[in-house]
């Protein structure tokens, strides 16, 4: 089979329609459910193509499910045919569990018989809330450079303080949707109410506190299945500290720990050398 890849419309329990791109297999024995991270698609992903065509080649399935925080600002279409606005400027993180359960559940209807679950950077932190909320549904998990949402972006807004107070006045104001004044990372725009669902302390995207490094990462501690967690060694220190994850799954001794040499976030010109990890790890083990 070569080049078998299809288009796929479906729509979330909340009825938003979302995109997937399916590398199909003649036997459906494992599939790969990869969730995006903060903005991402198939088009911008290289990546995860070159991932896909590679496990399609070693018969097994991918599926790349778009989740409505894809793009930065998208118009999504709704079942009663109307628009509902997201993308990474709108998101709610919570809302994010619909999206994970839409593609799992496609691919078991696709008939394969395993599934191991992807996260990419923000869908790390999707992916195991999806599994904390609805528990181990799936065979495995992989986590590809797994961020500390709110420890990174303390690290990295001089101004982080103000533009908490911004937002939270924005919302006390009754105007959730008004962006902030400044860009995050000096490229993305936030609304103000998904600022405090994303990046405060405690709340339920913050399941990665790598840099404060509390003695229990509770929505870690019940995942029970084979876990695969890698990063980029060109990434930044708090990617490169994910070692302590390991300790973290308190009731799971199948979790390793893998970092992938000159490579960054987007793991250019390394992405074979990623995917041979992730092939090498399901032969291993399923």
């Amino acid at each position: 089979m070569k080049n078998n890849i299809e288009l796929l419309y479906e729509f979330t329990s909340d009825n938003l329609r979302l995109q997937g791109v399916h590398y199909n297999t003649e036997e459906k024995n494992i599939c790969v459910v990869c969730i995006h991270g903060q903005g991402g698609n198939i088009m911008e992903n290289y990546f995860a193509h070159i991932w896909g065509e590679s496990l399609q080649k070693n018969n097994i399935g991918f599926l790349y499910g778009h989740n409505r925080g894809h793009s930065h600002i998208n118009d999504i279409l709704t079942k009663d045919d109307n628009l509902k606005r997201v993308g990474a400027t709108f998101e709610i993180f919570e809302e994010s569990i619909y999206d994970v359960e839409l593609w799992v559940n496609k691919a078991k209807e696709l008939g394969y018989k395993k599934i191991i679950l992807l996260g990419h950077s923000l869908g790390c932190n999707k992916a195991i809330y999806y599994l904390y909320k609805k528990g181990n549904v799936v065979d495995g998990l992989v986590l590809a450079s797994p961020p500390d949402m709110v420890g990174l972006t303390k690290l990295e807004e001089p101004n982080y303080n103000e533009l908490v107070k911004e937002a939270k006045f924005n919302v006390e104001s009754n105007n959730p949707k008004k962006l902030l004044n400044e860009l995050l990372g000096d490229y993305s725009y936030v609304s103000s109410e998904s600022f405090l669902n994303f990046y405060i302390e405690g709340n339920d995207i913050d399941n990665l506190p790598i840099e404060r490094n509390p003695k229990r990462f509770e929505q870690l501690e019940n995942i029970d299945i084979p876990v695969l967690i890698f990063a980029g060694e060109k990434e930044s220190k708090t990617y490169l500290k994910i070692e302590i994850l390991k300790e973290k799954f308190i009731n799971n001794k199948n979790v390793e720990i893998k970092f992938i040499k000159n490579s960054s976030h987007t793991y250019k010109d390394c992405e074979q050398n990623v995917v041979e990890v992730i092939e090498n790890w399901i032969r291993e083990r399923y």
